[in-house]
C-alpha cells in the first residue's frame, strides 16, 4: 500500500474532522512537512479540510527568508492562506534556543488556530523523530510515561495537535515526495553534529543498526506498548493525584497519611507525574533521582525537615503533610524577622493584611460588645510595661501556664506540631525586660489570668482573618 493510501486509511478511521473544516497545519518548508501538506491537500472531498498553512521564520539561518518565500508561492498555486510570524533575532535567548524555538512554533499555531477556529494543530514528526526522541530520553534517563515518546494527540490550550506521520518513516517519505514531485528545501543544519538529535541521526542510531537492522521497528513498538501499558493505569494515577495532591501556582502540597499507603514503584510515577503537571516547563530539572530522594526522605525523614530541590524549590515535611514550593526571598524573611513594634494602651496594632493585636483596660474591654479572637487577660503585677509585639528570635524561652519551669518557643511548636513556616509568623508577645507573657495563638503565661479573677486590669486580644471569619 502506498504513503498516500495509507495515510486515506487513517483519516477515515479516525474521522478527526469534518469535511471543509478548518485545520492548522505547521510547515516549515521541509521534506516532512511540505509532504504532510501535500497528502491532506490531495484527500477526497467527503474527508478534506479547509487547509491553512502557519509558519515561522527563525531568522536562525541566512536562509530563512527565501524559505518563507518559497512556502508562500507553493501554498499561493494551491490556494491555500500561509500565516507567518518572524521571531526577530534582537529576541534570540542566549542559550536553550532549541526550546525557545519550540515554545515560539507552539505558541504562533495556537494564536492562528484561534483565528481560523481550528480545533487541530497538524505537526509533520515522523517515525525517525519518534525513535530519536526515546533513545535519546533514554539515555538522559527520564521517567517512564516520557518513553512513550511523542504522542500521536496531544492537547494543547482546548485544541489537538496532531502527528499523522508519525507511522512512517523518514525514507517513506522522501520516496513519496520524490515520486510525486513534491518540492521542499533543506536545512543544512540537520546535518550539524553540534546538535544532540543530529548526533543520535547520524552516528548513534547507523552504530545501532548494525546490531538489528529492525532497530526502528523495535524502538517504535516499545514506544507504542509502553503508551498502551500507561492508558491502562491513567485513571489510578489520576485518582491518587486527586486522593493526595493538591496544585496550586505556587505551591504542591501532599496528603503523606494518603500517599504512603501506595505501593513504592507506583509513588515514584505519580509523584512524577505531580511536578509534570505543576512545572511543565521546569520538569527536566526534577529527574529521577530527585523523585527517588523525596520518597526516601517522606518515609525516614524526621517532622519539620527540609530538602532544597533544583529551580528553587524546597521541600518542608510537616508531620502527616509535605509541602514543595519556591524558597522565600531571604531578604523578605529578613524584614519579616526584625518585625518588633511597641503596643499602645487602648489603640490596635496592625500586624498585616490579616492579624492584628490590641492591648486594653479592663474597662475599655467589657464595652466592647460582641468582640471575637484569642484574649487574655493580665494583672498589674508582674509585668514590665509596655507591651511589645515581635517573632520569635533564636533561643527564645517561656513559661508556660499549667507547667513548671520555661520552655523553648521551638519544643512548644513541635509538641503543637506547627509547620516551620508558621512558627516564622507566629507572634510573641514580650515585656519591656523580654519575658514572653503571651505566644499568639499557642500557649499563654502564667501571666494569662482567669477571666473571672477580680484583679484583671488589662486585656490582650489577637485576631487573625481567615476564610471561616475572625479566629
Amino acid at each position: 500500500m502506498d504513503l498516500a493510501e495509507d495515510f486515506l486509511n487513517q483519516i477515515q478511521s479516525k474521522s478527526y474532522w469534518r469535511a471543509g473544516e478548518s485545520i492548522v497545519v505547521g510547515v516549515s518548508g521541509g521534506v516532512d512537512s511540505m509532504v504532510l501538506f501535500a497528502l491532506l491537500n490531495q484527500l477526497p472531498d467527503d474527508c478534506r479540510p479547509d487547509i491553512h498553512v502557519a509558519h515561522v521564520n527563525h531568522q536562525l539561518r541566512p536562509e530563512s527568508d527565501a524559505e518563507e518565500q518559497f512556502i508562500k508561492k507553493w501554498m499561493k498555486a494551491y490556494a491555500v492562506p500561509v500565516h507567518t510570524y518572524t521571531w526577530n533575532e534582537m529576541d534570540h535567548p542566549a542559550a536553550g534556543i532549541e526550546q525557545a524555538a519550540r515554545n515560539i512554533r507552539y505558541r504562533f499555531f495556537s494564536e492562528v488556530a484561534e483565528k481560523v477556529d481550528s480545533r487541530f494543530i497538524l505537526t509533520a514528526h515522523h517515525r525517525d523523530d519518534q525513535v530519536e526522541t526515546v533513545l535519546m530520553r533514554l539515555v538522559r534517563g527520564s521517567s517512564l510515561d516520557e518513553l512513550t515518546g511523542i504522542s500521536n494527540e496531544r492537547p494543547a490550550d482546548g485544541r489537538m495537535v496532531l502527528r499523522l506521520l508519525l507511522p512512517y518513516s523518514k525514507d517513506r517519505i522522501l520516496n513519496y515526495a520524490r515520486e510525486n514531485a513534491v518540492s521542499w528545501r533543506e536545512d543544512e543544519s540537520n546535518q550539524s553534529s553540534l546538535y544532540t538529535r543530529n548526533r543520535f541521526r547520524h552516528h548513534i542510531i547507523p552504530e545501532l543498526k548494525l546490531e538489528n537492522p529492525a532497530l526502528e521497528k523495535h524502538i517504535y513498538d516499545f514506544s507504542s506498548d509502553m503508551n498502551d501499558l500507561l492508558k491502562v493505569v491513567e485513571p489510578l494515577i489520576e485518582a491518587e493525584l486527586a486522593r493526595s495532591f493538591s496544585l496550586s501556582p505556587t505551591r504542591m502540597q501532599l496528603n503523606l497519611s494518603s500517599f504512603l499507603t501506595q505501593e513504592h514503584g507506583f509513588q515514584k510515577i505519580v509523584l512524577r507525574r505531580a511536578f509534570k503537571k505543576w512545572r511543565t516547563e521546569q520538569i527536566y530539572a526534577i529527574s529521577q533521582q530527585h523523585v527517588d530522594l523525596l520518597l526516601d526522605w517522606f518515609e525516614a525523614g524526621g517532622p519539620n525537615t527540609y530538602l532544597e530541590l533544583p529551580g528553587r524549590l524546597t521541600a518542608q515535611k510537616e508531620y502527616d503533610k509535605c509541602i514543595i514550593e519556591e524558597a522565600v526571598n531571604s531578604e523578605e524573611t529578613n524584614a519579616s524577622d526584625a518585625v518588633s513594634e511597641v503596643l499602645e494602651l487602648g489603640q490596635w496594632k496592625v500586624l498585616n493584611e490579616t492579624e492584628k493585636i490590641g492591648w486594653f483596660t479592663y474597662e475599655t474591654f467589657r464595652k466592647m460588645v460582641g468582640m471575637k479572637g484569642q484574649i487574655i487577660y493580665l494583672a498589674e503585677k508582674g509585668i514590665e510595661w509596655p507591651l511589645v509585639v515581635r517573632h520569635r528570635e533564636p533561643g527564645d524561652k517561656m513559661k508556660v501556664k499549667g507547667l513548671d519551669g520555661s520552655k523553648k518557643i521551638k519544643d512548644v511548636f513541635i509538641d503543637q506540631k506547627v509547620p516551620r513556616k508558621k512558627r516564622d509568623e507566629a507572634w510573641l508577645i514580650t515585656d519591656s525586660r523580654g519575658q514572653i507573657v503571651w505566644l499568639a495563638g499557642y500557649k499563654e503565661s502564667p501571666l494569662s489570668l482567669n477571666p473571672l479573677t477580680d484583679t484583671i486590669i488589662y486585656v490582650l486580644i489577637y485576631q487573625k482573618n481567615t476564610a471561616a471569619g475572625i479566629e
